[in-house]
C-alpha cells in the first residue's frame, strides 16, 4: 500500500506546474571526514514557495541494509538511487550534524527549463527509474546533475572557458582530496588501473562537486553569485604521519635491502614477505578482471607485485637456482610495474621495492 501511495504522489508531482516564483538551486556540500564523503556532494534543490514545493534531490544514495552489501560493493553491482528530502533536512544533516560547508548557486533558467528539470527529477524517482549503476568517475551524484542541467539548458556551460579544470587525470583529481601519506590513499591508488590516468576534460572533471560548482559559476549566464549557506571551520592540517606508508615502507625497504646484502634473509622471511604481498596482488588482479569497476582494469601494480609469487614462493625461495628463469622473468615484470606505478603515484613504488630487492637477491644466488 505504501509503495502504491508513493507512486501516486510522485506521479502527481511529475505533472505539477511550477509557479513563476520557483527556483532551481545547485547546492554544493564540502568534503566530510569519512571516506564516503571525502569528495563532497551535490544537491539540486527545487523550491517553489507558492506551491509548497521544497525538494532537494541527491544522486548516489545507497542502503547499508542491501542484501550482500559488501560483496555487491566490491563487485561494483551495488544499486545506487536518487533520493529526495526537504532542504531543511539536508541542512540539518550536512551543516549542523556533520559540520560540512554548503554553498548555493541559483540557476538562471526560464520557466520551461525549470519545469522540465523538475519533471525529469520526479520521473527519476519512480521505482522503475530510481536505481542506477554508480561509477565513481563517470556516473555519480555530481555528473548526474551536470547532465540534467546541460540537457535542459544547452549551451550554458562553456567548457572551453574553464581551463583550470583541464590537464589533470581522474587519479590526480582524486588525490587532491586525499592525504598523501595515508594507507587509504595508497590502497585506493593501488586499486586503480590505466583508465584512471586518462586526462579528464573540463566536463569530465566535474565528477567532483567542487569542480561542477566552479564550472557553473563560470558558465554563460547560468548562475547567480554563490551564497554560503554554512561556512565550516577550516580544519587544521595534520602533521606528518610517522605510521603512514612513507615511513613504514621506507623502513621495510632498508631492512630488506640490508638483510639481502648481508645474505641473512631467511626462507621463512621470504615466504612471509611474498605471501602477504602476493595475496594483495591477487586481490588487485581480481578487482581489475572480475568486477564491474572498469577503472581498475589494466593495473600495472599487478606486474609490480605479481600474483603468482604466492604460492610459488614456497618453492623458488627454497631452491632459487632451479627457478632462475622464473626469477629473471618476474624481476623484469617487477621493474616495469615498479617504474610505471611510481610515475602514477610514488608510494606505490615503495610497496613494490621490497619484492624487487628480494627478486634481485634471489636471482643472483650462485650456490
Amino acid at each position: 500500500m505504501k509503495k502504491i501511495l508513493l507512486f501516486l504522489l510522485i506521479s502527481l508531482a511529475a505533472k505539477a506546474q511550477l509557479s513563476s516564483k520557483a527556483e532551481v538551486v545547485l547546492v554544493t556540500v564540502a568534503p566530510g571526514k569519512e571516506l564516503h564523503s571525502a569528495f563532497g556532494h551535490t544537491i539540486l534543490w527545487v523550491n517553489d514557495p507558492m506551491n509548497g514545493i521544497d525538494r532537494a534531490y541527491s544522486y548516489g544514495t545507497f542502503d547499508f541494509k542491501t542484501e550482500n552489501f559488501y560483496l555487491k560493493f566490491l563487485m561494483g553491482t551495488l544499486p545506487y538511487t536518487i533520493s529526495v528530502h526537504s532542504m531543511q533536512d539536508e541542512f540539518n544533516y550536512n551543516a549542523q550534524y556533520e559540520k560540512r560547508g554548503m554553498i548555493a548557486q541559483k540557476l538562471q533558467l526560464d520557466s520551461l527549463q525549470k519545469n522540465t528539470i523538475f519533471r525529469a527529477l520526479e520521473k527519476n524517482l519512480l521505482p522503475e527509474n530510481r536505481e542506477y549503476a554508480y561509477k565513481f568517475f563517470y556516473d555519480n551524484c555530481s555528473t548526474r546533475i551536470r547532465d540534467m542541467i546541460e540537457r535542459n539548458a544547452p549551451g550554458k556551460y562553456t567548457w572551453a572557458k574553464v581551463p583550470n579544470l583541464e590537464g589533470k587525470s581522474y587519479r590526480d583529481w582524486m588525490n587532491k582530496y586525499l592525504t598523501p601519506n595515508s594507507w587509504v590513499t595508497l590502497g585506493m591508488n593501488l586499486a586503480l588501473g590505466i583508465p584512471s590516468n586518462v586526462k579528464a576534460t573540463a566536463t569530465q572533471a566535474c565528477y567532483l562537486p567542487d569542480n561542477l560548482a566552479a564550472a557553473t559559476n563560470l558558465a554563460k549566464g547560468l548562475s547567480a553569485n554563490p551564497v554560503t549557506l554554512f561556512d565550516s571551520e577550516v580544519a587544521e592540517e595534520s602533521g606528518f604521519d610517522f605510521t603512514g606508508p612513507y615511513v613504514i615502507l621506507s623502513i621495510l625497504i632498508v631492512l630488506v635491502g640490508f638483510m639481502t646484502y648481508k645474505k641473512r634473509f631467511s626462507f621463512a622471511a621470504d615466504v612471509a614477505l611474498f605471501s602477504i604481498i602476493g595475496l594483495l596482488a591477487w586481490f588487485i588482479f581480481f578487482l581489475g578482471t572480475a568486477t564491474n569497476h572498469e577503472v581498475m582494469a589494466w593495473n600495472p601494480a599487478s606486474l609490480m607485485l605479481f600474483p603468482l609469487n604466492f604460492p610459488l614462493v614456497i618453492w623458488f625461495a627454497r631452491n632459487p637456482i632451479k627457478w632462475k628463469f622464473y626469477l629473471h622473468m618476474v624481476t623484469v615484470f617487477s621493474i616495469i610495474g615498479l617504474i610505471w606505478s611510481g610515475i602514477q603515484f610514488l608510494p606505490m613504488a615503495l610497496l613494490g621495492l621490497p619484492i624487487f630487492i628480494r627478486l634481485v637477491g634471489l636471482s643472483f644466488i650462485k650456490k
